[in-house]
């Protein structure tokens, strides 16, 4: 009787584990990684760092940048609300966007992300 009680205890322990873990980084920490991959203009990054509905817009978002310099400064991207599913983030900083000697600065801080958590994963799904 003591083994199967234990048996059974090992296996809830699993099961717990195994659906409260969380294989990636923190929402805060996904939305700074999309931005720097959206400035270095990585498609295949940005996408993989995006829900599935919002595939599609990063890499339009990825194209527009295609014929400009990007660089980030100053990113720091903070949390400012989550659930288990989903979570908005707020990222300091701009995006500076040069296109001959002309730069343009977009100040992140004016966009809000809401992030996704899929298969386990935060995933950037909007901004507004």
């Amino acid at each position: 009787m003591k083994k199967i009680l234990f048996i059974f205890l090992l296996i809830l322990l699993f099961l717990v584990t195994g659906c409260s873990s969380q294989t990636g980084p923190s929402a805060d920490e996904a939305a700074n990684d999309y931005i720097i991959a959206l400035s270095e203009k990585n498609k295949p990054q940005v996408v993989a760092l995006s829900c599935k509905e919002w595939e599609e817009s990063a890499i339009l978002e990825v194209d527009a940048l295609l014929s400009v310099d990007a660089a980030v400064s100053d990113l720091n991207c903070t949390i400012t609300g989550e659930s288990v599913s989903e979570a908005t983030v707020i990222c300091e900083g701009s995006l500076d966007l040069t296109y001959s000697d002309e730069i343009r600065a977009i100040d992140l801080s004016r966009r809000t992300y809401t992030l996704l958590n899929e298969d386990g994963q935060w995933r950037v799904c909007s901004y507004k």
